[in-house]
């Protein structure tokens, strides 16, 4: 029951993780150098050209060391390495920057009339900490974590509630919101807004200043929700041939085992496992999840040798891997039932 219930905690701090960060980039006003320097480091970001955005938001810092945004730029480049890659390698790098966005939104927040923009700063910042704080198990930590975001957050809001961009996270919102309390929809104060929520991303999409590619990514995630599997693969394949980088193909590959497309889904994630190994900052984690697929798919094409060879290939990890790092199902947990149920029938 503990690990059932930290691993939807994870879920619900990572939503509402999601729901904040993109705020932050939909509320800015740069000047039109740190603009130009971030939208680069975004643009890169996205193509998993990871050292280079960096590089680019260490350029912010540069110009603006007391401007939180630097940091948090950094830091939110960091998050998508550990979460794109699946490995924890970096999280001493992640500390210390979004400690110092923290600690560079708190002096403004004592400045008398502190903008919106700060508070969102500091509650992304501080929301960010507590998904990785979760996803290590300081489950007090991350509750608290969430509870000062939350807080920060509606500080902004009474400052500043007309932030056009914030549409991605509205319907980020309201659609998880929907999701996480379908038992209740039966109440008239609650009912199902996921509709709403896709709409409001879709406005973030099409009209939004930083939100087309990360409102896409979460429609993605949102379209595994609704098992609407057209629409993961068009827009996974419109982000593959635009940027080329690993985050959608994973989404494809959840669609492809979704609709048992199983000879699909063992080129996909052969071709998840290359582009891995193209990064020297893969995790294992990331390579297990593969194997866990492949093994999947030879099983239900009845490759059973096959689906053995994947499967003994995760064995050894048991124990030694971060499996909080994955959202779906623990892989290591998977294969060993895997494991055994072929065992018992051949």
């Amino acid at each position: 029951m503990k690990n059932i219930l930290s691993f939807k905690l994870v879920k619900i701090i990572f939503i509402f993780f999601l729901i904040i960060r993109t705020n932050i980039f939909a509320t800015m006003t740069l000047s039109p150098d740190m603009e130009r320097i971030f939208l680069d480091g975004l643009n890169r970001l996205f193509k998993d050209d990871f050292a280079g955005a960096i590089e680019r938001f260490d350029s912010l810092c540069v110009i603006e060391p007391e401007n939180p945004f630097g940091y948090f730029c950094k830091a939110f480049g960091y998050d998508l390495i550990m979460d794109e890659y699946r490995n924890l390698n970096f999280m001493d790098e992640f500390d210390e920057v979004v400690t110092m966005a923290i600690e560079k939104a708190g002096i403004l927040e004592k400045k008398e009339n502190p903008s919106a923009e700060v508070y969102l700063f500091s509650g992304g910042a501080i929301g960010m900490r507590g998904v990785r704080r979760a996803m290590i198990g300081n489950w007090w930590g991350a509750f608290t974590d969430a509870l000062k975001a939350a807080d920060k957050v509606e500080n902004c809001l009474k400052i500043d509630s007309t932030l056009y961009d914030a549409y991605y996270g509205l319907g980020n919102y309201h659609y998880w919101k929907s999701v996480k309390s379908r038992i209740f929809w039966w109440l008239p104060f609650v009912g199902d807004e996921r509709k709403k929520g896709i709409d409001e991303i879709k406005i973030s999409i099409e009209k939004g200043k930083f939100t087309e590619i990360p409102g896409k990514l979460s429609l993605l995630r949102i379209y595994i929700e609704e098992k609407n599997f057209g629409e993961v693969f068009r827009i996974a394949d419109e982000l593959i041939m635009r940027n080329n980088s690993l985050h959608p193909l994973w989404f494809k590959g959840y669609g492809y085992i979704y609709i048992e497309e199983w000879e699909k889904a063992i080129d996909l994630y052969n071709k998840i496992l290359q582009k891995l190994k193209e990064k020297d900052f893969y995790g294992v984690e990331g390579e297990i999840e593969c194997w866990y697929y492949l093994a999947l798919c030879n099983y239900k094409l009845g490759k059973i040798e096959d689906a053995k060879k994947y499967l003994i290939m995760i064995s050894p990890y048991k124990g030694k891997v971060e499996t909080r790092i994955y959202f779906y199902e623990n892989y290591i947990n998977s294969a060993e039932k895997l494991l055994e149920k072929i065992s018992k029938t051949n």
